[in-house]
């Protein structure tokens, strides 16, 4: 008997990703999701009693474990660097394991958006929608995943990598820029926001937008200390890059 599941997609969520809010079966909800910046719970039906369990995460988002209403751990997981499944405890049904994303048993592929992604290979099943860039050779790669360095890289949406530096960059900048902001006046403000948006517009930007912020910040145009808060009423200059058509 061939059992059809729909699935209603939220693509307005806190996780900055479409997530799936509810599972149906002949127009029945058989399982729903609650979000936060990452899943917080399923709740499923399980012989025929609405059961809730809540997901336990590593660094790097990859479901290690699932709790009950009590706290106490139904359901362990483990894997390798690339996603496979090396051991695993617990029975209750759970798609939601490496990286946080959706497994589909059926097909042995985990679902990441844009494409599927073969644990085994470490290859996407099918091409890369973008064209990767000519100086930087691993991303003309059309069929792999995170740039073969899941280890410091995921690619969630199936179009491009998300690196750990990124993240802690941006924790830096988060920090020490509140600092730096304290001394700057308005139009310096202004200035800054106008040219990270300008640079975050494109994700190819956005290493060099982490990195040179932070260095700016941290030094700044005069090559003060952090923190100096007597800094000349000058416009902060836009990280070295200009937006297309501003010129």
């Amino acid at each position: 008997m061939t059992v059809t599941t729909r699935y209603l997609v939220d693509d307005l969520n806190p996780t900055g990703y479409a997530q799936v809010t509810e599972e149906l079966v002949s127009g029945a909800v058989q399982r729903e999701y609650t979000y936060g910046l990452q899943r917080i719970n399923e709740n499923q039906v399980i012989s025929g009693a609405w059961t809730p369990s809540f997901y336990g995460y590593d660094g790097f988002g990859s479901v290690r474990q699932l709790t009950n209403t009590a706290g106490v751990v139904t359901d362990t997981y483990e894997y390798d660097a690339f996603g496979n499944r090396v051991s695993s405890t617990g029975t209750t049904p759970n798609n939601y394991l490496y990286r946080g994303e959706q497994y589909d048993a059926d097909l042995g592929l985990y679902y990441l958006r844009a494409r599927y992604y073969n644990s085994l290979t470490g290859r996407f099943l099918s091409r890369d929608p973008l064209g990767g860039k000519a100086v930087d050779p691993k991303t003309l790669h059309k069929y792999l995943y995170a740039d073969g360095d899941p280890v410091n890289s995921m690619d969630p949406t199936g179009r491009g990598v998300t690196l750990e530096t990124v993240l802690l960059n941006a924790q830096l900048i988060a920090v020490v820029g509140y600092q730096r902001i304290q001394s700057m006046n308005g139009y310096e403000i202004i200035q800054a926001v106008g040219a990270l948006s300008c640079v975050l517009s494109t994700a190819e930007g956005v290493l060099d937008a982490a990195g040179n912020l932070l260095w700016d910040i941290t030094k700044g145009e005069h090559g003060e200390e952090p923190g100096t808060p007597d800094l000349p009423h000058q416009p902060l200059s836009p990280l070295g890059v200009v937006c297309e058509g501003s010129q």
